[in-house]
């Protein structure tokens, strides 16, 4: 039988750019959470029910690596949230995660995507 040799020409370039990916999908995963999170943000705070505003004005965002929150920061939101035996739950931040999915799920291909491209235009 023949052998037949493959050789691979810029195999330093490629052996480099899949070192480079890690830290080109966390960046990129960084990026897709960010957006992620300031959707949600926006779309619980058109949501949140109004009596003063305090509620909705509370809305806060933190980041870390590949990792992101949206909150309120009122002793009272989980009883607007999920109501109580007198008030029927207004469910503001669920509402704004579940229709949200179409664009973060969006954000994240995105980011595979341009991530995967990086690598080749490396190569």
């Amino acid at each position: 039988m023949a052998n037949i040799n493959i050789t691979i020409k810029n195999l330093p370039q490629i052996k480099a750019a899949f070192n480079k990916a890690p830290a080109l999908m966390s960046r990129n995963l960084n990026t897709a959470i960010k957006k992620s999170i300031f959707v949600v943000q926006g779309r619980s705070m058109i949501n949140t029910p109004v009596a003063t505003g305090a509620l909705r004005a509370s809305h806060t965002t933190t980041f870390e690596n590949l990792k992101g929150s949206v909150f309120t920061n009122k002793n009272y939101d989980i009883f607007v949230h999920d109501g109580t035996r007198y008030m029927k739950g207004r469910p503001f931040m669920l509402n704004a995660v579940e229709s949200s999915g179409v664009d973060i799920d969006q954000f994240f291909t995105e980011a595979v995507d341009l991530t995967l491209n990086e690598i080749g235009r490396a190569t």
